[in-house]
């Protein structure tokens, strides 16, 4: 007897988890759908047709200054 009440109770709690899972992670999903719309709709807020141009930043010279001399040459014929 002590044995089918506790697989009665054990059953129980499996199916309240169950659903009680089931809920939660749909709600998560929602939620999470809900956040990735805002931010796509945030990143879409252009009209159709206008052209964005991303730039990198000018660097600077790779060598320093103080690195060397730039020295002109010519071309001697022998």
């Amino acid at each position: 007897m002590a044995l089918v009440r506790f697989l009665l109770i054990l059953f129980i709690i499996y199916f309240v988890i169950r659903i009680f899972t089931r809920y939660v992670f749909r709600s998560y999903v929602k939620n999470m759908q809900h956040n990735f719309e805002n931010q796509q709709n945030k990143n879409n807020n252009k009209k159709e047709g206008d052209v964005t141009v991303n730039t990198k930043p000018k660097t600077g010279k790779k060598i320093d200054k103080d690195e060397g001399d730039y020295v002109d040459f010519e071309e001697i014929k022998e």
